[in-house]
């Protein structure tokens, strides 16, 4: 069960939710970007959780292997 956890807990998609969301978020805050459709929060979380998924599906974050 506990590495269940730790696997789940090390996975492209929690990091992406986790670390990568925030980051995005603040780096959309900082440049001053904003859209009047979704604020920052709604596009940084769709932008990490698809390049997540994506890492998931993959098994790596590197796009050319």
């Amino acid at each position: 069960m506990l590495e269940k956890f730790i696997s789940l807990l090390f996975a492209p998609l929690t990091f992406a939710l986790g670390f990568l969301a925030p980051l995005f978020m603040q780096l959309l805050d900082a440049v001053g970007w904003s859209t009047p459709m979704a604020s920052n929060v709604i596009i940084a979380f769709a932008v990490a959780g698809i390049w997540g998924l994506f890492a998931q599906l993959r098994g790596s974050w590197i796009w050319l292997k």
